[in-house]
């Protein structure tokens, strides 16, 4: 039996929610990679608390949560495409984050299995995510899944550009 809990997000757990996302992404982007000032408006603009609200309430997004007791250790965003791909049956798998001391404790693929099962019972043709070309972890991770390269494009934090891998999972 897992010690941590899934569940998909409410409206209640966007506070919470809003702080995770935003220390995972510092944890795993903010060293030093970004102009302090670019870093922080990123950060405003993709991971407030209303910013979270209004992605758990929007129809066709969802959010699955990995718990451990009362606090989030782990997250999978999913929805709409929202990078430059032209596939009219695909979804995203916007991010997908957990805490480092669960790293290795199944708790990514057991959201990634999650977000890959909400996909297939919306008939999705398939899930696209898009990952940092220095970021080999994730990589190895997606690649284990069967995820494929598709393409790149320039993901923008501030003034920087990054290039980010598109990859392609067919369902």
């Amino acid at each position: 039996m897992s010690a941590y809990t899934y569940r998909e997000a409410q409206i209640e757990d966007a506070a919470a929610l809003a702080a995770f996302a935003r220390a995972s992404w510092v944890a795993t982007f903010g060293n030093g990679l970004y102009p302090p000032e670019d870093l922080e408006n990123y950060l405003k603009a993709s991971f407030s608390e209303a910013i979270q609200r209004a992605q758990i309430a929007t129809p066709g997004e969802t959010y699955f949560l990995a718990r451990d007791g009362e606090e989030i250790v782990g997250y999978c965003r999913m929805g709409a495409l929202d990078m430059p791909v032209d596939d009219p049956s695909g979804v995203e798998l916007h991010r997908l984050y957990v805490h480092e001391r669960v790293k290795g404790a199944g708790v990514a693929a057991a959201l990634l299995e999650q977000g890959l099962d909400w996909a297939r019972a919306r008939k999705a043709g398939a899930v696209y995510l898009s990952v940092w070309e220095n970021n080999h972890r994730a990589q190895k991770f997606y690649r284990r899944y069967g995820f494929e390269d598709h393409s790149a494009w320039e993901f923008m934090v501030g003034r920087v550009a990054d290039r980010d891998l598109i990859w392609k999972l067919a369902l």
